[in-house]
């Protein structure tokens, strides 16, 4: 398995986006698939937030996703965010997500931020379990949450 940023893959993004309107479209009434997909081809970037990740088998196929985002919790000052950790069922208990983690991790720290934000509503012991430190729980958009953060 590897981890590239999904500029090196852009035929992946659809597959990216179908995944997160799937697991989280409810966060964002409204959204359609298609702007999913548009949203997630502005995270073609390297050397600047937002950063899109995709995980890859040996067969080069698809495994995973996480972003390197700005803003993820609407109104919340706290900036930058790991967002949209996605593995697909089939593929859990590989490591893949905690790869995809410290991909954003160490480009969040490549970039110059000294701490990471995230949000979860169902994985808070995978992250603790990857040192991420629980802040607060909290209800947004229907949904209870524990907001965590990570010291890079």
């Amino acid at each position: 398995m590897r981890i590239a940023p999904l500029v090196e893959r852009p035929d992946l993004a659809a597959q990216v986006a179908a995944w997160g309107f799937a697991e989280w479209g409810h966060l964002n009434p409204g959204q359609t698939l298609a702007q999913r997909v548009i949203r997630i081809q502005g995270k073609m970037n390297v050397d600047r937030v937002p950063v899109a990740f995709v995980a890859l088998d040996e067969d080069d196929g698809i495994v995973g996703t996480a972003s390197l985002i700005f803003d993820d919790l609407e109104g919340d000052p706290r900036n930058p965010w790991l967002a949209s950790v996605y593995v697909p069922p089939e593929q859990r208990k590989k490591g893949i997500a905690s790869a995809l983690v410290r991909a954003v991790e160490d480009t969040a720290r490549r970039l110059g931020y000294s701490r990471l934000y995230l949000f979860t509503s169902t994985a808070p012991d995978l992250y603790a379990g990857l040192g991420w430190r629980p802040l607060e729980r909290r209800d947004y958009r229907g949904e209870h949450v524990q907001v965590m953060d990570r010291t890079l």
